[in-house]
């Protein structure tokens, strides 16, 4: 029976909401104001208000009545609280009885008008509770419906004007972004009956909708745990789970070993594992229940299936008779079955209906889903994937101790004889000739890098860095809240000059955006970033693209704060790249570049670089494996593209992310954790097809040609590839399915859509469906551009960029200025002493790990061998083929392109090849 009680008002009648009227949800965490609101607006004395912590919306409650202003009748739909007050109420409860309704009104033909969810601006910080809140009332609307959505502020005279502005502008940037984006509409709720009116008459505008667990449940058939809103439950569940079982684990391992110590001790610790193993008890309970669903719902479901189908086979019986046949062409698209270059064996029918247990996903607290175990043919060694002299020289410098390993120890500066940034130029010069001469082993200094260029400090350089560095890829055109920021800033500084510019070329001014890091971490707008003496920021640069095409920094804000006034910014003293100015001693401009250099270094290397390619490719593995055949041409078209991938994933989890990465920043290991998987649920596949994503970020492809975008020389490269790779696949593709009516019956490719959308399983949410041959043509395409060409350019350029630590340090080693006058005093001591001059084994991490991973691709493995190989190869299915011997001839042409771009960039020091298809890795190799 559904937990939810009915109440009326003005005797319209004590049913529930009804055809015609406006239909209210009213939802968040427990303590919000909730019901105090639906009092208020009803005039309904009997809806409780909670005056202690225990929640008093103890089920579902429906209030009816009729607005006398409007007249229109009202129905509003009180919840209780996640994360409820009382022991014998769970969020598994909760979600229960709220979808019971929802399905409840949706069986009844209804929809909602409305979701409101309510937060209290008072709470000083959002806590990991309210993100989870948030995260199911996310999966519960839908995208679809969150233009429904009207996010209520509560509780605004607990805090001042200016921190409620702060806190309001963090939540709709931040943590109710995407909802925002979406069309969902704040609105400040002061406990008076005007702002609640305002809700009413923002809601009177908005057309009814259907939530996304509606839809998930009723016509996708899922249960309850397989809900978008449900998978966040459940993951909690399971790693409450996990973590008292380790608990209960442990103790048992203490009652053995202190049994000699003393009867009184030993019953102390059973009692506490007693305890313990109780809220396990209650908390896998909790897990069956969440599992068990909606036992009622799933019944009701399967009756109106089987009705369904029943009328389907007497509207069949009727056609049959009346003599009625389907078009010919209509049959062949709808059964004729996916495109195979053999036949389908009955051993592989049943790997596909029940999957491989080599290919399973796992999860965890810290990563997106991955691979649980990596079956033989996949495995690839260490010494398969990096250079064994670059692996040993990292182990080494990973067990660094002073004084010992004098020959590794030389490769960073004594901090007794720096004295300036140039002694740090010089010795980087001396170390390359050192190993240049060397005939022993090579050495991260071998190759010449950035700080080899007289000019490598300056603005040129620091912003085409932006265009061709080792991060292209998240410049974009500046929002206007990021004009207007910075436009109040440069009046505040009479800076009138840069307030011209950023009213006359709107158009023309891009960002490099760090500030959400401390939303994505958990974090409030004022905590610092330190870990263990290492400092880092969220850095915000405003750059203006000029007509001439050089990409020239205006202004930086060093760590952003929730808003201008709390943070640090500096404009430029040039305010145009030809503007004259003694670049090589502006420290307190210096710094500020190396404060963004210190943030991309955290975006590329684990968002980027470690999430956006390898990781999202593992998912797209091990989902393919899952779901397709060997011989589908889907597959045929996409392994050749995961060699090493999955053992060199494998070993960033271990090793790399644990023992390296969190080792060389100013972030702590949860934050690196919440921020690396915050990535991943971020991460937009069809918005990141590289013709939409480069219109999105200010490249429309059109334009790359024009003066003004001649220096992109990653934008303009990166669409040709995606062209020639297209045009590939869709020659391959387009002889394998005849018409988009195949491609949306492929079995296969629906199962992998599901399994790789799936939150139980890759939790790659924003995979859209595959239902047109054009949609399959840019999925397979997007596959391949990941494993190649994107991701060589994000890998392959870090030595050069990245082994002289002063261009793109890893993290600070002293606090970062708290004013701007702080700032302007910098000199070279202060940047000098923010570098890890004091730190050697820092030092040589900072310099080697982009050494490690930044080997050249061998012949054998670049994509324009692969293209060779398989169109001479006959045992590749012909259509493959075929197409591979025009990729060749694409590729081959492109290397001229490729080289042509390079010569047209305005840098002349810097040649920008990684995309030359001779030198551009087939798969994640390293």
């Amino acid at each position: 029976m559904n937990r939810y009680t009915l109440e009326s008002k003005y005797a319209i009648g004590a049913g529930q909401g009804q055809q015609g009227d406006i239909v209210i949800a009213v939802m968040g965490s427990t303590g919000t104001g909730k019901s105090s609101f639906v009092k208020l607006l009803t005039g309904d004395k009997g809806v409780k208000v909670g005056d202690t912590l225990e929640s008093e919306t103890s089920e579902v409650k429906v209030v009816r009545f009729l607005d006398p202003l409007s007249g229109r009748k009202i129905t509003i739909v009180d919840t209780p609280g996640f994360d409820d007050s009382r022991a014998d109420v769970s969020d598994t409860d909760t979600l229960r009885i709220i979808t019971n309704f929802l399905l409840d009104e949706y069986d009844k033909d209804r929809k909602l008008n409305s979701l409101v969810y309510f937060h209290r601006i008072s709470d000083p910080r959002f806590s990991a509770q309210s993100g989870r809140n948030l995260r199911m009332f996310r999966g519960l609307c839908g995208k679809a419906a969150f233009k429904n959505v009207i996010a209520l502020t509560t509780f605004w005279d607990q805090v001042s004007v200016d921190e409620g502005d702060k806190r309001e502008a963090q939540l709709k940037s931040n943590f109710f972004k995407d909802l925002v984006a979406g069309g969902a509409q704040f609105i400040r709720h002061d406990r008076t009956i005007e702002s609640a009116r305002q809700v009413l008459r923002r809601i009177f505008t908005l057309a009814p909708a259907i939530t996304q667990i509606q839809r998930e449940i009723r016509e996708d058939g899922n249960s309850l745990e397989d809900t978008a809103a449900g998978s966040v439950l459940r993951e909690e569940v399971e790693r409450v789970i996990a973590k008292y079982r380790e608990e209960v684990a442990d103790l048992k391992s203490e009652i053995v070993t202190v049994t000699k110590r003393g009867e009184a001790v030993r019953q102390q610790l059973v009692e506490e594992r007693a305890t313990l193993q109780q809220e396990l008890a209650r908390w896998e309970r909790e897990r069956s229940e969440l599992k068990k669903g909606l036992g009622e719902a799933k019944e009701s479901s399967k009756r109106l299936e089987a009705e369904t189908s029943k009328l389907q086979a007497q509207l069949v019986g009727m056609k049959a008779r009346q003599g009625s046949a389907r078009d010919n062409s209509e049959i062949g698209a709808m059964e004729s079955p996916p495109p195979y270059q053999e036949g389908r064996s009955a051993q592989s029918i049943v790997q596909i209906l029940f999957p491989s247990e080599k290919f399973q996903f796992n999860h965890s607290d810290k990563y997106p889903p991955y691979l649980k175990r990596i079956p033989p043919k996949y495995q690839t060694g260490a010494l398969g994937i990096f250079d064994f002299t670059s692996l040993l020289q990292t182990t080494a410098m990973l067990s660094f101790q002073p004084g010992t390993l004098s020959r590794i120890r030389n490769l960073a500066p004594e901090f007794s004889t720096t004295r300036s940034m140039e002694d740090l130029v010089n010795r980087n010069h001396e170390l390359h000739t050192k190993s240049q001469q060397s005939d022993s082993v090579r050495d991260m200094y071998f190759a010449k890098n950035i700080g080899h260029r007289d000019d490598w400090y300056t603005d040129a350089a620091f912003g085409q860095q932006q265009l061709t560095g080792t991060n292209p890829t998240t410049i974009t055109l500046a929002p206007l809240r990021w004009i207007t920021e910075f436009k109040t800033a440069s009046r505040t500084q009479q800076r009138a000059d840069v307030t011209s510019l950023l009213t006359d070329y709107p158009q023309s001014l891009f960002v490099q955006d760090y500030s959400d890091f401390r939303s994505s971490m958990g974090l409030s707008p004022s905590d610092e970033f330190v870990s263990e003496g290492r400092y880092a920021c969220s850095s915000v640069a405003l750059f203006h693209l000029e007509p001439e095409g050089k990409l020239h920094p205006l202004a930086i804000t060093l760590d952003y704060k929730g808003s201008m006034e709390d943070s640090v910014t500096i404009f430029n003293r040039r305010i145009t790249s030809i503007t004259p100015g003694d670049e090589e001693t502006d420290w307190p401009w210096r710094y500020a570049k190396m404060c963004v250099q210190v943030s991309d270094w955290l975006r590329h290397e684990v968002a980027v670089h470690l999430v956006n390619t390898h990781l999202v490719e593992e998912v797209i593995i091990v989902a393919a494996n899952r779901t397709f055949e060997p011989h589908h041409i889907v597959f045929q078209l996409l392994e050749p593209h995961w060699n090493t991938t999955l053992s060199l994933n494998k070993a960033a989890r271990e090793v790399l992310v644990p023992k390296i990465i969190i080792g060389m920043t100013g972030f702590t290991a949860t934050q690196t954790y919440a921020f690396l998987k915050e990535a991943y649920y971020q991460f937009e596949w069809t918005d990141s097809y590289v013709p939409n994503d480069l219109r999105r970020r200010g490249f429309p492809i059109e334009d790359l040609d024009k003066v003004k975008y001649h220096n992109c020389g990653y934008a303009r490269n990166i669409a040709r590839m995606w062209e020639i790779l297209r045009n590939f696949v869709s020659m391959v593709l387009t002889e394998a399915y005849a018409s988009d009516a195949q491609v949306a019956n492929d079995r296969f490719i629906s199962a992998f859509c599901n399994e790789a959308r799936s939150h139980s399983l890759g939790q790659l949410a924003s995979l859209p469906d595959i239902e047109t041959l054009d949609e399959l043509i840019d999925f397979v395409t997007m596959c391949i551009h990941i494993a190649s060409p994107q991701h060589t350019a994000v890998n392959y350029l870090q030595q050069y960029y990245q082994t002289f630590v002063p261009n793109k340090p890893s993290a600070l080693y002293t606090r970062l200025p708290e004013s701007l006058a702080q700032l302007q005093d910098f000199g070279e001591e202060d940047m000098l002493m923010a570098l890890p001059i004091h730190e050697p084994r820092d030092w040589l991490l900072m310099a080697q790990v982009p050494y490690l991973l930044s080997f050249e691709v061998p012949d054998d493995t670049n994509i324009l061998h692969y293209a060779t190989t398989i169109s001479d190869s006959s045992s590749t299915p012909s259509i493959i083929r075929d197409a591979a011997l025009v990729l060749k001839e694409d590729l081959e042409a492109f290397i001229g392109t490729v080289a042509q771009y390079s010569q047209e960039l305005d840098d002349q020091q810097t040649p920008y090849l990684v995309l030359d298809p001779s030198k551009t890795a087939v798969s994640i190799l390293i």
